[in-house]
């Protein structure tokens, strides 16, 4: 794997491109990723949903496989969906514009 630091933005890139369909926002905006890192000579990222019974869990975790696929430079990579921290509204990137029903405000 190369250099993390040298393919990060191309991973968040790509990874933008990973919709909620629920909210019509990408899961980097939408705070729900949490982690992206070196692990073992393999690429490790770490994510969630906004709830924790998300039925879209499978497809979010099958999206993100997707958009790593085919970035140069990662070998291996390992894809875990995690639940702590809660995910919280407040995590949402400000200012972004929902295409669907927005979460409810930030206390």
């Amino acid at each position: 794997m190369k250099d993390i630091h040298q393919i990060r933005p191309k991973i968040v890139e790509r990874l933008r491109e990973v919709i909620d369909p629920e909210l019509g926002v990408n899961i980097v905006d939408l705070g729900l990723i949490y982690q992206i890192f070196p692990e073992d000579d393999k690429l490790r990222v770490d994510f969630t949903t906004t709830t924790p019974g998300c039925p879209l869990r499978r497809f979010l975790h099958q999206q993100v496989e997707k958009a790593l696929q085919d970035i140069e430079g990662i070998g291996e990579y390992e894809i875990n969906m995690v639940m702590k921290p809660d995910w919280k509204v407040e995590m949402i990137k400000e200012g972004v514009v929902f295409f669907a029903v927005p979460p409810p405000p930030r206390k």
